[in-house]
């Protein structure tokens, strides 16, 4: 069962962002929204993760707990190392192999062993990046939110996310906001103009 979203109307204030969006997401894909800054691609990603139900219409078809969601800040624990922030947000009870996998991706994603330990802290805002993303993406869910997941990357590491994603979004769906330049080396996505 897919995701369908029906959003008459959001406000902030006197301001209203979106208006008469209607949507339906399959089970899996991977699905862009663009649309110029101020628009609502971030508030459509807070609906639909169900961060912000202040607006008028519905939407159906998510499961709760079955979303995942990587934000444009980091939101990472300082007291935690950036290891121990993959998977101990990633899985309620993480054990040798979820630490393993967490260890994988973040190797993966172009992070160093020995950058692991480190604490956000004395990571650059690409590292900090990349662990927030691999806490994302290791979670157990249907749905991948993402906003903006490449912004601080450089290309070669913004090629290896952005392969990452397209090997996910053949088992998930996948929702971001993006920049143009990412959709070139994205796999069939389904473009959507707010």
């Amino acid at each position: 069962m897919g995701i369908t979203l029906n959003i008459q109307e959001k406000r902030f204030g006197r301001k209203t962002v979106l208006t008469n969006f209607s949507y339906s997401f399959s089970e899996c894909g991977m699905y862009i929204i663009k649309g110029k800054s101020g628009i609502g691609k971030t508030t459509l990603l807070r609906i639909i993760a169900g961060l912000d139900k202040e607006f008028t219409g519905t939407v159906s078809g998510i499961q709760k707990g079955r979303i995942s969601m990587h934000f444009q800040e980091y939101r990472l624990f300082d007291t935690l190392t950036a290891l121990e922030n993959v998977y101990a947000l990633a899985f309620e009870n993480a054990g040798e192999k979820e630490i393993n996998d967490s260890m994988e991706l973040l190797l993966k994603l172009g992070l160093k062993e020995d950058e692991l330990s480190l604490y956000p802290k004395e990571l650059s805002g690409g590292m900090k990046m990349r662990v927030s993303l691999a806490r994302a993406a290791l979670k157990s869910a249907d749905v991948l939110l993402l906003d903006e997941p490449t912004k601080e990357l450089d290309s070669q590491t913004r090629q290896n996310v952005l392969s990452l994603l397209n090997n996910i979004s053949r088992d998930k769906t996948v929702i971001m906001v993006t920049h143009e330049n990412d959709i070139d080396l994205l796999e069939n996505p389904t473009l959507i103009e707010l």
